[in-house]
């Protein structure tokens, strides 16, 4: 039997999609000062004012140390402020500020739009059903 040759097969394929799609939306979100994923983690908490780090860790499915670091820096940067929590002193929640409203506010209007955009440029409405339902299904095997 034939081997594929790994640059050839599906995989091959979907790991360099990832990576160009990873690299433009970073181009676009460092219009305004963040980094890929920052923007998911915005979004998370302007859905849910006042939620705690561990809410975050839960609802973005990464590890604590990634939620902690990634609010440490928005914090830095002003996109959002922690108080720790009244009833227990123990947990933290966070906030948006201005800054961080306006962001998500144009990663949701701007963005993410221009992205999706350029992602099926060329595709035709039924090719765009089609590889989502391709695309679902993949992550479905994957999960």
């Amino acid at each position: 039997m034939n081997k594929i040759p790994v640059n050839e097969t599906v995989s091959y394929l979907l790991s360099r999609i990832c990576k160009a799609h990873r690299n433009r939306a970073n181009e676009l979100l460092a219009t305004l000062d963040l980094h890929a994923g920052q923007e998911l983690l915005l979004q998370q908490i302007h859905q849910q004012e006042g939620i705690t780090l561990n809410e975050l860790t839960c609802g973005m499915c990464v590890s604590a140390v990634t939620v902690t670091r990634t609010v440490e820096r928005l914090e830095k940067n002003g996109f959002l402020k922690k108080i720790r929590c009244m009833a227990d002193q123990r947990s933290v929640r966070v906030y948006l500020t201005e800054k961080g409203k306006k962001a998500v506010e144009s990663v949701t209007e701007k963005m993410w739009e221009e992205l999706e955009k350029e992602t099926v440029a060329n595709l035709s409405t039924e090719e765009r059903l089609l590889l989502k339902r391709l695309m679902m299904q993949v992550l479905k095997n994957l999960s």
